[in-house]
């Protein structure tokens, strides 16, 4: 019984509503803040969660940090020395986990000012900010 239970409400989640991020515990930004921290020159670092496949559909935002993988992506190899930098993570949609993923994995190894811009790419687009394409070298143009 519970675990029929436990596959009608999976099957609802996914398959009809859809599923938000559960991002309870982290920072989170909304598009319009994250536009307004650039406008004023915020010094942070924008890290793109989303896999290759997502960055060539729906394109990056500029200047994006294109994180290897939001799993198993490394901290020290990929992401700014100071621990102390601000860190805004993003991926395709408020139903997608993987930046919420990305950011506690920051978060885990030290890093103390992180944020998820729960929107994503596509809140990104809906607003009609700019959008570049993932270079190869692994940063957004």
């Amino acid at each position: 019984m519970q675990r029929n239970r436990f596959l009608f409400v999976l099957l609802v989640c996914v398959g009809l509503a859809g599923c938000r991020a559960d991002l309870r515990d982290l920072q989170t930004a909304s598009v319009e803040k994250l536009a307004s921290w650039q406008v004023q020159g915020a010094d942070l670092t924008l890290c793109d969660a989303n896999s290759s496949d997502t960055r060539e559909r729906e394109g990056v935002i500029p200047g994006a940090v294109l994180l290897s993988n939001y799993r198993d992506y490394d901290p020290v190899a990929e992401l700014p020395g100071d621990k102390g930098a601000k860190l805004v993570f993003y991926c395709h949609s408020e139903y997608c986990g993987a930046a919420g993923d990305a950011a506690r994995k920051a978060i885990a190894a030290g890093y103390r000012d992180v944020w998820v811009m729960a929107p994503g790419i596509q809140g990104w687009k809906q607003a009609g900010k700019p959008v570049g394409k993932a270079t190869p070298a692994g940063g957004a143009s």
